[in-house]
């Protein structure tokens, strides 16, 4: 194939991700005619070693899950495992050393920067991409196809930012509607206290590297896009986004959240929540799980509840990239081992993501599994499976902007900004403007 057919291939195949993201209904139907079969991985020709880094959650899960797709007669992989604190910079330094690594795990800010630095590759014309892309949530494709419609990573799991509540507490407080807006979260909260239940009710994990999917979970839960489709920031031009803002600042300076959320981990929030010092939470989904695993005197009152009413909540979820393997076999294998990981297994089944549901209450962004039988035997039954994925089909968004090269230099500003507004250092329009600067600043300068 010359230079020249390639790249036509390739930009046609772009054209047609971009009709998936804007919900081609000729695509979809077209996909959904493949034969089951088709669902399932191939083994691999390549008869050497891979290399796979991921982070420290559960190494030992991580070598099971890899050796078991190894005995389906596949090839060996040589996994490593460093801590998540500090993986980005660390996987950052082995690869500008020349570090050769097949898979690895990825945060979602980094995806496209791995991309241009030519870390990672795209993965537009491996066998069953089109699939994998057409059997998610049509919310979720964003955060794994770009702008030019180039497929840049798969799932390593997904999640939504939802209210965890205490049903009992809400009851005496004779609150009979579970709040979903900022303003039923801050009357909620002055109910709780006034009735006497709880003196801080709502916790959310407020540290300074954390603000950031905040920031996106409060606009979006007020309607507010905080990017275009270019990356411009446009929260700004709503006027609704000073609200946010006062809103954000009310609960942290009058005292409904506690003054330590600024450098609580997620850890204490959910022990917080299961011995009832707390009555809200807003964070992933899956932290259900810990409070209810802390077995507190409040952990089974602990409940889901969507957040956004009409509009939506954040859609999260971190990836995996394949690196830039020059060989064709081997890389076959690894996206082989990357379908697996992040997609189904030869049968067809959610193998990975059903063992993620189990351990932690993860979730994968595709419908299918939210109704495989096994991954719902897997899941506690104090989740709402069907609910839950409503969530994640019609009532969450990804930020397509957080995919892009610039973005982790925003990130960063996020944290201090916000911090400054909660303190009571910057009123909520400075804080609009500081934060509108941050993006600005970051798209015309070198990321981090």
């Amino acid at each position: 194939m010359t230079f020249e057919m390639k790249n036509q291939h390739t930009t046609k195949r772009g054209v047609d991700r971009r009709s998936f993201l804007r919900g081609s209904a000729a695509t979809a139907i077209g996909l959904a005619a493949f034969p089951a079969i088709m669902s399932g991985t191939a083994h691999a020709a390549y008869t050497g070693t891979l290399d796979m880094l991921a982070w420290d959650f559960q190494p030992d899960m991580i070598n099971n899950l890899v050796s078991a797709w190894t005995a389906e007669g596949n090839p060996a992989v040589d996994v490593a495992v460093i801590p998540n604190l500090g993986y980005s910079p660390a996987i950052q330094t082995r690869l500008r050393g020349g570090a050769e690594i097949d898979l690895y795990y990825n945060f979602a800010y980094n995806s496209q920067k791995f991309i241009d630095e030519g870390w990672a590759l795209k993965l537009n014309d491996l066998p069953g991409v089109d699939e994998l892309i057409g059997d998610m949530f049509e919310s979720a494709r964003a955060r794994h196809v770009n702008a030019a419609g180039d497929v840049i990573s798969v799932p390593y799991f997904s999640a939504v930012h939802t209210l965890h509540y205490n049903a009992q507490f809400l009851t005496d407080a004779g609150i009979d509607k579970v709040p979903s807006t900022l303003a039923d979260i801050y009357d909620a909260s002055l109910k709780l206290r006034e009735a006497g239940i709880v003196e801080a009710p709502y916790v959310a994990f407020w540290v300074k590297e954390f603000c950031e999917e905040y920031l996106h979970t409060y606009l979006l839960n007020e309607g507010i896009e905080a990017f275009d489709e270019a990356g411009k920031p446009i929260f700004g031009d709503d006027p609704r986004t000073v609200g946010v803002f006062e809103w954000w600042q009310n609960m942290y300076r009058e005292g409904l959240a506690p003054a330590s959320v600024l450098t609580d981990d997620p850890g204490k929030l959910s022990n917080e929540m299961a011995q009832g010092n707390a009555a809200l939470y807003v964070l992933h989904h899956y932290f259900l799980t810990s409070i209810r695993s802390l077995e507190g005197p409040q952990s089974a009152n602990v409940q889901l509840a969507p957040i956004g009413g009409e509009n939506a909540t954040l859609q999260i979820g971190e990836v995996i990239q394949l690196g830039q393997i020059e060989d064709e076999e081997r890389r076959l294998a690894a996206w082989e081992l990357a379908k697996y990981y992040g997609w189904k297994d030869q049968a067809g089944k959610f193998t990975v993501f059903e063992k993620w549901a189990d351990a932690a209450g993860l979730a994968a962004p595709y419908p299918g599994f939210f109704t495989d039988p096994d991954v719902v035997a897997a899941f506690p039954d104090y989740y709402d499976l069907p609910g839950l994925s409503q969530i994640f089909e019609t009532g969450s968004k990804v930020v397509p902007a957080r995919t892009m090269p610039w973005y982790p230099d925003f990130q960063a500003r996020v944290g201090d900004i916000v911090h400054a507004l909660l303190l009571g250092q910057a009123t909520p329009q400075q804080t609009v403007d500081a934060l509108t600067a941050a993006a600005n600043t970051a798209q015309g300068g070198p990321s981090l």
